[in-house]
């Protein structure tokens, strides 16, 4: 139910007679942030809209820690409830349901995308950015309601680049769905960020098809959507 995450290896454990969700670094963990905020960086330069890189080291850690969730669920963002945290291991409650991403393509409920938009939308309001916002950092409960998991990169920005990237990088993560199924999602998760934020930013085009490479595993309906999608522009 978990993904597979470049930053750490998750494994679903018991604790005391409770199933958790341990995340623990990995050794590349470094090595792979610095290529992110590297890329993030370039890009904003590129796209003539130069935006500070995320905040790396310790910032990334505390952004995962109890204040900073305590923070996000009175902006009305959810998350897993933090059991510990410390320099290398973070330990979180287990949520039923799995990712958003195996939810929307096992066919899951279009509010969900609705309630990924909205709490984007919630987060921009507030002056602050995920930057990454892709579809597999949403976790579904039981009740079909989502938190946020994976914090780290939570930034108080508030650029057309990085409210932008977060657009785009939860389309690019579910663009190699077929058609019907993509446009849906993508209408429900805009119908729900405009519930919070009247305006797309504009760069959320160019931003999904630049991430979308990387973010694919159906690379054939990825070109075929970004194709048909441009075409309409």
């Amino acid at each position: 139910m978990y993904y597979i995450n470049w930053q750490r290896d998750i494994t679903i454990e018991e604790i005391k007679g409770q199933k958790v969700v341990v995340k623990r670094n990995k050794s590349t963990k470094d090595f792979h942030e610095y290529l992110l905020i590297l890329a993030y960086t370039l890009v904003s330069v590129l796209m003539v809209h130069p935006s500070s890189p995320p905040l790396a080291g310790k910032m990334m850690l505390k952004n995962e820690g109890y204040e900073t969730r305590r923070s996000l669920l009175q902006l009305g963002i959810p998350t897993p409830r933090l059991i510990s945290i410390s320099d290398n291991i973070i330990v979180e409650e287990y949520v039923e349901g799995g990712n958003l991403y195996r939810v929307l393509s096992d066919g899951g409920l279009d509010s969900l995308a609705f309630q990924a938009g909205t709490l984007t939308g919630k987060l921009h309001k507030a002056g602050y950015v995920f930057i990454d916002n892709k579809s597999q950092n949403y976790l579904v409960t039981s009740d079909n309601l989502i938190v946020r998991t994976d914090l780290a990169f939570i930034q108080k920005q508030d650029s057309i680049f990085s409210r932008s990237m977060d657009i785009g990088s939860f389309l690019a993560s579910i663009i190699d769905f077929e058609r019907f199924q993509y446009d849906m999602i993508e209408k429900a998760f805009f119908d729900g960020y405009r519930s919070e934020m009247k305006r797309l930013p504009y760069l959320y085009i160019i931003l999904r098809n630049i991430l979308a490479v990387g973010f694919t595993s159906n690379q054939s309906a990825m070109f075929r959507n970004i194709a048909r999608i441009s075409a309409h522009l």
